[in-house]
């Protein structure tokens, strides 16, 4: 890859960051590979995830789709989580086929994945993609939320190939997102938590991705502040050195309507991004996850991507109950 990539190598994802890697002591030790898609002209969007805890022997997760039909988990195309899967042993991440029907093959290490899904013999939704990175995985900011003590890589690339939903066969040819992380992930019950993971690419030359959080002990305030995150621009890729995520949100359920993220990155270029929702999910556990695929202008560009909206269980019933306003 031809791209001006400033991160040193001790932060760079390297071969062998392609599989698992040796688990730390604490049992919430957790390594994911997660991966986007999307059909535009259609407001479909999905995903293909395993969250792995090798203390507990398990690899939950599966594949998701959905499309302005509904958001809920019943209303969805397909919504396929399972959580108490075994992982397989011996596993390779490089070239794994897991119980709940998502598989990785590594074809060029940091670059280029083959991905599938089939679950046991259930043909309601069957993928076959290829997954080939525009720039190098990029390092989140070393202890930045809500990764402060794992590692984690973003990286966008051009996602093709078909998949099968509900018999019809659809075409994906997309610029979107994966990520891997590893570390420790404790579950949140009973906090009240916030934070957002936005990205947009108007061609596979021009992609943001932005970590935001609201202000400390407010997890209502929908103006939030950077985290972590970068701009590739131009053939060159730089941290977001600031940015505001302000979001106005859909009265009926509480997810993104629009959103606009205003900044610039560590050379001053800027950063304007303006998002209109055009479908969403929702994904339930020990946080809540309302997942919404956008429609970005981009400076006048127009450009697609996603935005994850977390939140602990606690603070989401606080919004949902009429708490907060």
């Amino acid at each position: 890859m031809d791209v001006d990539f400033p991160f040193d190598e001790a932060v760079r994802f390297s071969d062998a960051d392609d599989d698992v890697h040796p688990p730390g002591p604490k049992r919430d030790w957790t390594e994911t590979t997660w991966w986007s898609f999307h059909v535009a002209e259609r407001s479909l969007a999905g995903w293909l995830y395993v969250q792995m805890r090798p203390h507990l022997g398990t690899a939950s997760g599966g594949a998701f789709v959905y499309d302005p039909a509904g958001w809920l988990p019943w209303q969805l195309p397909y919504f396929g989580y399972t959580q108490f899967q075994a992982m397989p042993d011996p596993l390779d991440l490089r070239a794994a086929t897991f119980p709940n029907g998502v598989s990785v093959a590594c074809e060029v290490p940091g670059r280029r994945y083959r991905l599938g899904y089939r679950f046991r013999d259930q043909t309601e939704f069957v993928a076959d993609l290829v997954f080939e990175g525009v720039i190098p995985p990029v390092p989140h900011l070393q202890g930045a939320p809500p990764f402060t003590a794992s590692s984690h890589y973003d990286q966008p690339g051009r996602v093709t190939g078909t998949i099968e939903l509900w018999g019809e066969r659809i075409a994906v040819d997309c610029v979107s997102v994966r990520d891997r992380s590893w570390g420790r992930r404790p579950e949140m019950l009973g906090t009240r938590t916030h934070l957002s993971y936005a990205f947009g690419s108007s061609s596979p030359g021009d992609a943001f991705l932005a970590f935001c959080a609201p202000p400390k002990g407010d997890p209502h305030c929908d103006v939030e502040r950077l985290t972590s995150g970068y701009l590739y621009r131009d053939g060159c890729v730089r941290r977001l050195a600031s940015a505001t995520r302000r979001v106005t949100r859909d009265p009926g359920t509480g997810g993104v309507r629009q959103v606009e993220i205003s900044g610039a990155d560590t050379d001053g270029r800027p950063l304007e991004a303006f998002g209109t929702a055009r479908s969403r999910m929702v994904l339930p556990g020990s946080t809540l996850c309302i997942n919404t695929f956008l429609q970005w202008d981009l400076g006048g560009d127009r450009g697609w991507g996603e935005d994850q909206d977390v939140w602990s269980v606690a603070a989401l019933a606080e919004r949902f109950s009429g708490v907060v306003a």
